[in-house]
């Protein structure tokens, strides 16, 4: 979406000294780079279904790009909607959840999912931003990452390269309003996972535990790989 954008990713690169270039998926004939160009994938989130192909024609070409950098190997960190995107590229099914999740809330990280490398430096549990109608199944071959109380499933690492998160650890606070403004979420009312405005401003400090999740995963990221990542923003 043209109002969302890498957050703390970028600033971790940033600092890091990594490059990053960007491809927007939502302007006419978005050229994807080749796959030599970049040694990372980045896939944002985007209010779109994974299913909108018909209305989106541009989410087909996203979705053989994205096989074909999985095909290849890149490491890829997917977060919302790209890590549904991702999840469909490797086998696994994108439907509605049984309710919105909009807010923050506690996400749980299994025991067995901490032992992954890419997680070495997570807590057993953590406060992050969620903004999600859909949700997915665990890939055939990847491990489950997390579960909240909306959501049996909040992510999935897949061999040594490859994670999808279902929240959001890159949002800034300044990106959290402007999502609200985006969707209107001012009129919104309260529901069983549903925070209102309010209720979302009032927990906005918590941003820094999804970036605190956030930079120990891209530590553990490009320690694999140097170079340049490439971001899809949908």
């Amino acid at each position: 979406m043209p109002n969302e954008g890498p957050g703390h990713v970028a600033d971790w690169l940033a600092a890091h000294g990594h490059s990053l270039t960007l491809t927007k998926l939502f302007e006419p004939n978005p050229e994807f780079p080749a796959l030599t160009d970049f040694d990372g994938l980045l896939i944002l989130g985007g209010a779109m279904s994974v299913h909108n192909e018909d209305q989106l024609p541009w989410l087909l070409a996203e979705k053989d790009f994205i096989r074909e950098a999985l095909r290849v190997g890149k490491i890829t960190l997917a977060i919302c909607l790209g890590a549904q995107l991702v999840a469909e590229a490797l086998g696994g099914e994108i439907r509605p959840n049984h309710a919105p999740e909009i807010g923050f809330w506690t996400v749980r990280f299994s025991a067995k999912s901490l032992e992954h490398p890419l997680l070495r430096g997570w807590p057993e549990k953590a406060a992050v931003l969620h903004w999600h109608l859909d949700t997915f199944t665990v890939p055939p071959g990847a491990m489950r990452v997390g579960m909240s109380a909306a959501t049996a499933t909040q992510g999935f690492v897949w061999g040594d390269g490859v994670i999808g998160l279902q929240f959001h650890p890159e949002m800034t606070v300044p990106m959290v309003e402007q999502l609200m403004a985006d969707e209107e979420h001012e009129q919104a009312e309260e529901q069983e996972f549903v925070q209102t405005a309010e209720q979302i401003r009032s927990k906005l400090k918590s941003v820094w535990k999804g970036r605190k999740l956030l930079e120990s995963l891209l530590e553990n990221l490009v320690a694999m790989h140097v170079g340049e990542i490439n971001l899809l923003k949908n």
